[in-house]
């Protein structure tokens, strides 16, 4: 089912940008993206979507944060 949605200019150049990071256009980037909603499980607290993990999902911490922000994830 074709659906057109309408971003806000700073997001539009933001998803246009991730997408030719990608290699993909923008269509495609963002329907791989928003699959990721199909089996998610997500909770609405407040109005606010809520991701509910696994109790076996590995928690990271500040550490493994800072790392991953400052590394090179395309090595």
């Amino acid at each position: 089912m074709p659906t057109s949605i309408t971003l806000n200019d700073r997001l539009a150049e933001k998803v246009a940008a991730l997408a030719a990071e990608a290699g993909q256009p923008v269509e495609t980037f963002v329907e791989y993206v928003l699959q990721g909603l199909v089996d998610a499980d997500i909770e609405i607290r407040a109005g606010v979507p809520v991701f509910r993990m696994p109790p076996d999902a590995p928690i990271l911490t500040s550490a493994d944060v800072d790392r991953l922000l400052n590394s090179d994830l395309h090595q």
